[in-house]
Order: C-alpha cells, then structure tokens, then sequence
C-alpha cells in the first residue's frame, strides 16, 4: 500500500501531542482512572457527530464491531493496569517496563499478523530498551508490593501491545473514524464501570480540571492516538509502537518548560537512545 506523503508529518503530530499527556495529567485534580475516563469520554464525543456524519456504521460488520470493542478493552485494560501499577512500584521501574512496549509488539505481530521484523528494528528496539534503562537508572525494583506493581506494568505494556495489533489488523479495511468511534467508546464504558466498581470520584472538579480534561482528550487522545490508529493503516505495528515510545522524551522537555523539572543527566542521555531508536525504526523500509 502506497504511503501518502504526510504520513511521517503527522506521525511527528501524535508524538508532540501524546508528549503532553503527562503534564496535563499531572495538573489534574483528580484521580488517574477518572482522569482516563473523562480523557476517552470526551474524544468520544467529539468524535460521534462526525461518525454519524458520514454514515460510518455502513463500514460495520459484526466481526469488525467485536475486534474494535476488543481493541478499546485491551486500551482500557492498559489504562487501568498501567495507573494502578504506580501506587506499588516507581515510576522509573514503570519507564523500563513501558519500554518493553515494541518488543511485545514486533513478537506478536510477526507471530499472529506476519508483520516482518528485521535486523534494524531489532537494532531499533534494543536502543529503546537501554534508553529506558537509563532514565531509570537501571533501577529496576523486585520484591514485595513493587513485584506487584512491576507485574501490573509489565501487563499494561502487554495490554498497549494488543490494542496496537487489534488496531492493525483492522485498519487495513476499514476507515479511521468508525474504528476510533467505537473503539473509544468502548473503553469509556469500560472505564465508567472501573470507575463505578471502585468508587471513583467523577465529579467535583475544579473548572481547570475540566478544561484539562478537554485538552487531553483533543491532544494525546484525538492527535495522539488517532493519528497512530490512522497510521496503522501503513505501518506495521511495532513501527508505531516504536514512535509511542518516544513520549516520554517530549514529556521531559515540556515538563522542564512548564513544570521547571529538569532532566537528570541519565535521563537526557537515555532519551538521546531512544530518539535514535525511533529514527531508525523510520529509516526502516
């Protein structure tokens, strides 16, 4: 399939905008999960009045409905996995986990979508590894309440990994606005009844709270993850994979902009490995 010309611009959008996920998400008053819900919630609803629109439900079918209710549970899955992990381990144990993200992908898309991975992409992955292990320091806890919170990192970084498959092998055949439509959707819903099952707050946020939500839900979620889920359509999923991995390299830069958190040396230095790591999975035919 041939790739349109603003394939590449675009992708460089989606990592500038799921860069500042992190810092909005950190202004926030309110908690992670009600965070994700109204983050989805809100890309939801925007994107419904264009979906109906278009009449995308003609694209539907009932396996293309399951595979993308399926993707927005594995996405829900992630979000709930992931966030619960930082109340029992650190957030640089959580970083050379999330890093493992490719790996997880290139495996399984070789093994069940056939998605070929070369020496360069290995190369490219490698070089993510290690620059998630220098953010962290190399530290790495085991034991006690952090095995547990590495574990639900470890199955967060899974869940990510088959949302982007589920992404791939639907978006070869079918348009970006139904399968974002639902898929959103469906992890809104899914979300809501974590949110539900746990007693969450949903409400009694200040106003800036709410207009943080709406920008997380026009920039990481609509510019961030739509636009990977439409590149999906052209590049294999551990390509994409590989460019979701370099937000934590933009939320660095723009937490010492707004936030005045400096990177440490390590962490400058592992996002250098990892820049090079996500140029060279693009330099990949």
């Amino acid at each position: 399939m041939d790739r349109p010309r603003h394939l590449w611009p675009l992708m460089a959008v989606g990592v500038a905008s799921i860069s500042s996920a992190a810092v909005l998400i950190k202004l926030c008053q309110a908690g992670p999960l009600a965070v994700a819900f109204y983050r989805l919630g809100l890309a939801s609803l925007l994107l419904w009045p264009v979906f109906l629109a278009r009449r995308s439900w003609k694209e539907l079918d009932p396996g293309k409905l399951a595979w993308a209710v399926l993707a927005g549970l594995f996405l829900a899955m992630h979000f709930g996995l992931w966030l619960y992990s930082l109340s029992y381990t650190t957030v640089a144990s959580s970083v050379v986990l999330v890093t493992l993200n490719p790996l997880f992908v290139g495996i399984l898309g070789w093994l069940f979508l056939g998605e070929r991975v070369g020496v360069r992409l290995v190369l490219a992955i490698a070089l993510v590894i290690a620059g998630g292990l220098l953010i962290s320091g190399g530290a790495l806890q085991a034991g006690g309440t952090a095995m547990k919170g590495n574990l639900l990192a470890l199955g967060g970084a899974l869940m990510a990994s088959l949302y982007l498959l589920a992404g791939r092998r639907l978006r070869v055949s079918m348009g970006i606005v139904p399968y974002a439509t639902v898929c959103y959707t469906a992890t809104t819903l899914i979300l809501l009844a974590g949110c539900l099952a746990l007693g969450v707050p949903l409400r009694g946020f200040p106003a800036s709270t709410w207009l943080l939500f709406l920008g997380l839900a026009l920039g990481p979620q609509i510019l961030g993850h739509t636009v990977f889920n439409w590149g999906l359509r052209y590049l294999p999923a551990s390509r994409i994979a590989m460019m979701i991995v370099a937000e934590p390299v933009g939320a660095t830069v723009l937490a010492f902009l707004v936030l005045a958190q400096a990177p440490t040396p390590g962490e400058m230095a592992g996002g250098a490995l990892i820049l090079a790591g996500v140029y060279l999975s693009a330099a990949v035919r």
